[in-house]
């Protein structure tokens, strides 16, 4: 059990113009004052400003079909402090050998510690055409954070410590984000509204301070495998692993029985966990006293470490690996002289640059070359992770009045059912592994291992207001 105590102080101060309701002027700025950081930056200012154009108001597009339209921009810092005692240097005492000995504290606490500070930027688009039916809405945003706190950044053994925590880190951020809806059905006694959106954003690793040159951010079985590893200057949810090497037109290498891939020594960039973008559509049909909604969402690839299917290949469980088993692989002459369909020819060179064609046991492709737990190749376990999901369907009917109207007491009766996680409509995930059943919901993403199945849920409501 622990106690942390901390202590902030803030004063805020804002202003609202506006000029013949037309154009829209927001300043705001806040002061803090942090009993978690030094006494000489402590204190701490960050402001914001935005300013938004109503067009159609300024140029008369209400008697058009166009009947808003407005601009924004904006810009802001942000600022955070930091845990308690970060700034603490104590040292580790224990004995050895009946002597007191002592180490450095781990991580060694940053020196001069200041507040992270993040530079946002913002530029949008909003508007409504035909009265309402059409409505979209733009924006783009780009983020520079700097002064970030990076824990567990590793250092050589030999200065006394495995890791420092500095307070240099950068990293920006930038993306688009679009929703467009219209009512594509309107009638007298019905109603169908749909809707659309999309996201895409991107970090980039600028900077890790002068101490490092990566953070491990998350692995899969430690050094045993894969991991996401942060480097300046690599796009954010880079996964790094055991690859291939491969000679000066890109073939992969194997050693001269034409049984083994060679890999690399340490691990090297296989892939990137961040999607390329991610959208949604909704519906909504309602007729009468009855409303029927579905949902549909999508992810766009990004990649992800399927440690299932790598151990699933390895141990003969995937369905792929009854092709040779079943009888369709290559003649093969086993050491006793039997001849049966199961052989395969790895495909790569030589180191002295020829083809491979060494017809080999089956074995040969799955076990020792799929990857797995262990100094194995990590780049067969690389899947691409699209998939596009029926995320929900509702039914909702609210009981006409006229059947209630007995019941003096009871205002609306509605009844609801709600079908959460139908099902893939798609999925580049092999042999049905869930595709989002990613380990860890925190910075480190991209890997998948022994995940559990998706779950689809049902429920039945009654809702009644008096």
């Amino acid at each position: 059990e622990s106690l942390w105590r901390r202590k902030t102080n803030s004063v805020f101060a804002f202003m609202n113009l506006s000029y013949k309701n037309m154009v829209f002027l927001e300043l705001t700025g806040r002061n803090d004052w942090s009993s978690t950081l030094p006494p000489e930056a402590n204190s701490y200012f960050y402001p914001s400003a935005s300013l938004s154009f109503v067009l159609s108001d300024a140029f008369h597009f209400s008697d058009s079909w166009m009947n808003f339209c407005k601009v924004r921009m904006g810009a802001a810092q942000t600022a955070s402090d930091c845990a308690p005692y970060e700034t603490y240097f104590q040292y580790n005492s224990f004995m050895v050998n009946g002597m007191q000995a002592v180490t450095f504290p781990q991580p060694i606490p940053p020196t001069g510690l200041k507040p992270q500070r993040v530079n946002s930027y913002e530029a949008g688009l909003s508007t409504e055409m035909l009265k309402g039916k059409i409505e979209c809405d733009f924006t783009y945003y780009y983020k520079f954070s700097f002064d970030q706190i990076v824990p567990g950044l590793p250092i050589p053994t030999s200065s006394g410590a495995s890791s420092v925590k500095i307070n240099n880190g950068e990293m920006s951020n930038q993306g688009i984000e679009l929703t467009l809806s219209g009512v594509v059905l309107e009638r007298k006694d019905q109603r169908m509204k749909i809707g659309f959106n999309l996201t895409r954003n991107r970090n980039k690793v600028i900077s890790l301070g002068e101490e490092g040159t990566q953070l491990v951010i998350g692995d899969l079985w430690g050094l045993n495998g894969p991991a996401q590893i942060l480097q300046a200057g690599d796009d954010y949810g880079t996964i790094s692993g055991y690859d291939y090497i491969r000679d000066e037109n890109g073939n992969p290498i194997l050693n001269d029985e034409g049984t083994k891939y060679l890999i690399t020594d340490t691990r090297v960039p296989i892939g990137n966990a961040s999607p390329k973008f991610l959208w949604g559509l909704n519906g909504t049909w309602t007729y009468r006293n009855l409303t029927v909604s579905a949902l549909i969402d999508s992810k766009i690839g990004g990649d992800i470490y399927c440690g299932t299917y790598v151990i699933s290949m390895q141990t003969g469980q995937s369905p792929e690996t009854l092709l040779e088993r079943d009888g369709g692989g290559l003649p093969y002459t086993d050491p006793d002289g039997n001849v049966s369909n199961t052989g395969v020819i790895l495909e790569g060179v030589h180191q002295d640059g020829t083809v491979n064609t060494e017809v080999v046991h089956y074995y040969y492709k799955y076990m020792p070359n799929y990857g797995g737990w262990g100094k194995f190749l990590s780049t067969p376990g690389i899947i691409e992770d699209t998939w596009i999901k029926l995320r929900e369907v509702a039914v909702i009917y609210n009981i006409p009045r006229k059947y209630i109207t007995r019941m003096k007491f009871v205002q609306e009766i509605g009844i609801s059912f709600v079908c959460r996680d139908v099902g893939y409509i798609y999925s580049s995930v092999p042999d049905k592994i869930n595709p989002e059943g990613i380990n860890g919901s925190g910075n480190a993403q991209g890997f998948e291992w022994a995940s559990l199945p998706g779950c689809r849920s049902y429920s039945f409501g009654i809702k009644a207001r008096f």
